[in-house]
């Protein structure tokens, strides 16, 4: 598995809420938003429907994701679900709204439920100390429960560790070996200024969990969250042989479509084991959402905005992103394993919520396809262009475009880290990722920030099968700095 940051380019990675690289340039993201003007009357659920249908295929066909089942509900009742494409390609068996997926970093809203669930019945406070629970981690003193809920405790991410992908499908996990790749680093930051999403919080409320409740997180999954929520097709990594129908997760690139590692079990665990179908998926939401699984105060502290994430206009929860998109209000969050990616989106002013789960890592963020699918309900949107454009700034990503779609790299134009990072591998594969696509039928300038000495410069890209953010940076001496693809 590749790291979550530095990368010059997003190849989504295991269980991961952004994509490798994107942490930085989404901090430096602009908090101007394309404006927005809705039409009066909203599309049929028919027409919609089958626009979804033509949408999902686009993508499937432009991408080469072997397949992605989606559900959508209103008010918590069922629109639309369906399958597309094929779970298990050597098998040709298809996917289904049956079929189970690896929903990664989604599983971290269960993780926090518990820890709320916990909290009510008195097991814990969200104000201990992680010393309390987890004394052997030599920093647990200075970080609390709250803030390892809102990633804003500075402890580094577990899988970025060296070769961690090889480490983690090749070797079976336990608590003591995922603490042990990080409990020798320094803290990022003070617990509490700011925020940095990584894995590792998740992994120890995880042990949290385990300590406070005395059985093991899985089973407390199982008994206070599946069953009440009613998720009678829901496990864990570990479960995947008994999870059937299963998909097979799938690696996209340049090479073509392959069979991804497995990611052994336990290395996900809290942080992203979780495996679902898109039913199961609606069914958390509708239970959470609802009061059935903690009161309306804490469900209302998990969705409180808290430390900045990326731009004044995103913040991170408790296992949620709350933000917008194009004037619509957005609570949400990602997640990726190997071979798989997951979106779990909530639209609440247009009462619309949109699961989206693939067997295929590639250029498109289950994310993306999500908001697509919710534009095809929603009011039409008419993008328009922030001021300040600076038309040479446009004509020059439209370049670089064209240049990692094409694999032709001026490393003139790079500054050197970005000259180190994008190493011939990084270059084959963004290009067979890319490369599938056609030419952006839209490039919007959503707006610009200053952060870590250079301008970032954020642009809608609009395909025709799929939609995503380019954060480009360009530091004092006019070289790129940073080239990065989002979600939208």
């Amino acid at each position: 598995m590749s790291s979550s940051r530095g990368l010059p380019i997003a190849l989504l990675t295991a269980f991961c809420f952004v994509a490798p690289g994107l942490a930085a340039a989404q901090t430096a993201a602009p908090s101007t938003m394309p404006s927005a003007s809705p039409s009066t009357t909203p599309p049929s659920d028919a027409a919609a429907i089958a626009k979804v249908d033509a949408t999902v295929a686009g993508t499937l066909s432009a991408t080469k994701i072997p397949g992605i089942s989606i559900a959508i509900a209103r008010d918590g009742t069922v629109i639309y679900s369906h399958g597309y494409g094929y779970a298990n390609l050597t098998r040709q068996t298809p996917a289904t709204t049956q079929t189970h997926y690896e929903i990664g970093s989604i599983t971290k809203q269960f993780t926090a439920t518990a820890i709320l669930q916990l909290k009510e019945t008195g097991k814990l406070s969200l104000d201990d100390t992680l010393h309390r629970w987890i004394p052997e981690y030599a920093r647990a003193k200075s970080v609390t429960i709250r803030e390892l809920l809102g990633q804003t405790t500075g402890i580094p991410n577990y899988t970025e560790a060296n070769h961690f992908m090889k480490i983690a499908s090749t070797r079976q996990a336990s608590f003591p070996a995922m603490l042990a790749l990080i409990d020798k680093k320094p803290l990022e930051f003070k617990p509490g200024s700011k925020f940095s999403y990584s894995n590792t919080n998740y992994i120890l409320l995880g042990e949290i969990v385990e300590r406070a409740s005395g059985v093991s997180w899985e089973d407390y999954i199982r008994m206070h969250i599946f069953s009440p929520a009613g998720m009678t097709q829901s496990g864990f990594i570990s479960d995947e042989a008994r999870l059937q129908p299963m998909a097979t997760g799938y690696e996209v690139g340049k090479s073509g479509v392959k069979a991804a590692p497995a990611l052994k079990s336990g290395w996900a665990w809290s942080a992203g084991a979780i495996v679902s179908t898109v039913d199961d998926m609606l069914a958390w939401d509708s239970a959470l959402f609802g009061g059935k699984l903690i009161n309306q105060s804490d469900l209302g502290a998990m969705l409180a905005p808290g430390k900045e994430a990326y731009g004044k206009t995103s913040f991170y929860g408790y296992g949620w992103v709350i933000d917008s998109i194009d004037g619509h209000a957005r609570i949400w969050h990602n997640g990726g394993t190997f071979g798989f990616l997951a979106a779990n989106a909530v639209f609440p002013q247009d009462h619309i919520t949109v699961v989206v789960l693939q067997n295929g890592v590639g250029i498109v963020p289950a994310e993306s396809t999500a908001t697509r699918i919710f534009e095809t309900f929603a009011p039409a949107q008419t993008l328009t262009a922030a001021a300040g454009e600076d038309p040479a700034i446009t004509a020059r990503v439209r370049d670089w475009l064209n240049r990692f779609e094409t694999g032709n790299i001026d490393r003139s134009q790079l500054d050197v880290k970005m000259n180190s990072l994008l190493t011939p591998q990084v270059v084959n594969e963004v290009k067979g990722q890319l490369g599938a696509l056609d030419a952006p039928q839209q490039l919007v300038y959503l707006g610009k920030k200053t952060a870590a000495g250079s301008t970032i410069y954020t642009y809608r890209a609009v395909f025709s099968a799929v939609t995503f953010n380019l954060y480009v940076g360009v530091n004092a001496a006019g070289k790129i700095s940073g080239f990065l693809i989002g979600p939208q």
